[in-house]
């Protein structure tokens, strides 16, 4: 079993894959989330994995807010994400923590799954659809292509690689919440060594 830094490496490598293949697919189809929007942030039954937030979890516990954090996310239990800022901008809200957002957050807009013809399908967000028809129809475009587009289920099955104990979902705030206390119990009897940037 690989020891939790080297999880969280491995966390990271595969956001910076998605974030490229994202990237290229915006570039290909000119789509982009519309500014300040956050409206899928706003659901409150989102659900992710303790692996995706295991890299914000060392941060907390590198700036020494681990336990704080761990208090807010627990008394905040289910609903939205604790991350979320609704009052930032006047559209939607800004996630506080955007390069440690989770494997679903990254997704979201910009991938595919399979249906049950097992063709793909573009996932992304009802006011992309309405607002901005020529760049989603662009996007399907670049999803059909060689290049593609992310599928869901393989980067979920990239993550569950790292290891599946700590892959299963719960709310989106529990799964924080859980990577905070994989690595404050990785660390209750291990020294931490000084945090690489």
């Amino acid at each position: 079993m690989k020891p939790l830094p080297a999880k969280v490496r491995a966390v990271k490598r595969l956001f910076t894959a998605l974030d490229k293949q994202i990237e290229g697919a915006q570039v290909q189809s000119g789509l982009r989330c519309l500014p300040g929007c956050g409206e899928c942030c706003k659901k409150p039954d989102i659900e992710a994995t303790p692996l995706e937030f295991l890299p914000l979890a060392l941060q907390y516990f590198d700036e020494g807010i681990a336990e704080d954090m761990h208090r807010q996310l627990s008394a905040q239990g289910a609903g939205m994400c604790h991350l979320f800022r609704p009052s930032v901008t006047a559209f939607g809200g800004l996630c506080s923590q955007y390069p440690h957002r989770g494997l679903i957050c990254r997704l979201f807009g910009y991938s595919a799954r399979r249906n049950r013809e097992d063709q793909f399908e573009l996932l992304t967000c009802r006011l992309l659809k309405e607002q901005r028809p020529t760049a989603v129809a662009a996007l399907k475009d670049v999803m059909h292509s060689r290049k593609g587009i992310p599928v869901m289920a393989d980067y979920y099955s990239r993550l569950r690689q790292i290891d599946p104990a700590l892959a299963d979902f719960y709310p989106i705030n529990t799964a924080a919440c859980k990577a905070l206390e994989a690595v404050m119990h990785y660390y209750a009897y291990r020294r931490r060594r000084k945090p690489q940037s």
